[in-house]
């Protein structure tokens, strides 16, 4: 309730004015309570809405330890990032099915929106398989931040009803060239991207892209991208760029991951795992998992990731689940809300080897979410929407009190 708190006087005369002013403050304090219920979404049997979100039935699910270290599912009780749309500035993205290309099979239930391919110059933005063997990049970017949740194969997204626009700005081996990053960021900005999402690290500033970056901020994209995977006292390119947020990746235990570039300009970090593919203190395969092209065109993974990419990716994701809340418009306030609702880790505030701290989910959408050794989340409209609760049921409380001393004052005069 907003103003001044009701103030209730109670006085001692008669016993019927007595209980004629009790019944009065106790349906004015009754009033009160359903009143701070309704503004926090409660309805006359005391169900909160919305509702925490369930455990999505994704079988890989259990495995997906870095999206319970950020704050889900129990962020999705708020926003899913309906609305968002998040352009994936990478290798492409397995999005359709067309001629040898496939889609893949958990994001079929994923939205998409046009992109760009910046390395043929055409609109179809594919990615496609490394010849060597290894796992593709730019779809699995795009499953962190988005697959298809809660459709009983494979793993969850960050933000699974977000939107994503695939640009293809990198070849298969990671190779790129400064232009197509550039267009591609501008391409997202002149598109409708409200994040674009950019796991690619460069030793050097480059002119086009730090223009590139100007426009597309000013157009009201937020631009997200990775710290680099050389363990480096030095952010790298475009993450450095001031108006970028630069994201670093942690281990399971929460320490830096010893591949993360850190520094002076780190913004934030997201959990991507230590790396260790054998003998590791969590087994093989540390890292964090989505769907990817593996040995062709229509062969798929559920493989492990454990770079800063996957950890600018997750970021991205909760961006996207700010954007669909709407409690944030363009970015400044989605920084704001990012860097304020991190748990701090290290050094007390903010450092160049965590940022402002882990990514949380949950606390940057304004909930509260308190696992063991967390920092305190910042206040929040829910947290004072209980205290008036509370108040408004201790008025009533009193009233009621001074109704039942009034009759037995009554009873011994009588």
């Amino acid at each position: 309730m907003r103003g001044r708190p009701q103030r209730f006087a109670f006085g001692l005369g008669a016993q019927a004015g007595r209980l004629a002013r009790g019944a009065a403050a106790l349906a004015l304090a009754a009033g009160a309570i359903a009143a701070v219920g309704a503004a926090q979404g409660l309805s006359s049997d005391d169900r909160p809405r919305p509702r925490a979100a369930q455990t999505p039935d994704d079988p890989l699910f259990a495995q997906q330890w870095n999206l319970r270290a950020i704050g889900l599912p129990s962020a999705w009780a708020i926003s899913r990032g309906e609305g968002a749309v998040v352009a994936v500035l990478d290798t492409g993205v397995a999005y359709r099915t067309r001629g040898p290309h496939r889609r893949a099979p958990d994001l079929a239930g994923t939205r998409f929106v046009d992109g760009w391919d910046f390395v043929d110059d055409d609109p179809f933005p594919d990615d496609v398989a490394p010849a060597d063997g290894r796992r593709s990049h730019g779809t699995l970017m795009a499953g962190l931040i988005a697959q298809t949740t809660g459709n009983g194969i494979g793993s969850a997204g960050v933000a699974p009803a977000a939107a994503i626009m695939p640009i293809r700005v990198l070849k298969p081996d990671l190779s790129g060239s400064a232009r197509a990053i550039a267009r591609g960021l501008r391409f997202a900005a002149d598109h409708g991207a409200d994040i674009a999402s950019v796991s690619i690290a460069g030793p050097s500033d480059t002119r086009a892209v730090r223009r590139a970056v100007d426009y597309a901020v000013g157009r009201g994209v937020t631009v997200v991208a990775a710290s680099g995977n050389d363990g480096a006292d030095s952010v790298s390119w475009p993450a450095a760029d001031p108006q970028v947020i630069a994201v670093g990746a942690v281990a399971r235990d929460l320490t830096r991951a010893r591949y993360s570039n850190f520094g002076a300009s780190l913004d934030i970090v997201a959990p991507a795992g230590a790396g260790d593919r054998a003998n590791g203190p969590f087994g093989p395969g540390d890292g964090v998992l989505a769907q990817a092209l593996k040995g062709g065109q229509a062969k798929f993974c559920f493989c492990f990731s454990a770079s800063t990419s996957a950890a600018a990716a997750q970021v991205s994701g909760v961006a996207a689940l700010l954007v669909g809340s709407g409690q944030v418009d363009g970015p400044r306030e989605i920084r704001a809300a990012l860097l304020a609702g991190a748990r701090d880790l290290g050094s007390a505030g903010r450092d160049p080897v965590y940022g402002a701290g882990l990514v949380q989910a949950r606390r940057s959408l304004g909930g509260r979410d308190a696992p063991a050794a967390a920092s305190a989340p910042r206040p929040s409209s829910e947290s004072g929407g209980a205290r008036a609760l509370w108040a408004a049921a201790a008025v009533a409380a009193v009233v009621v009190a001074i109704m039942l001393l009034a009759r037995r004052r009554g009873r011994r005069t009588s």
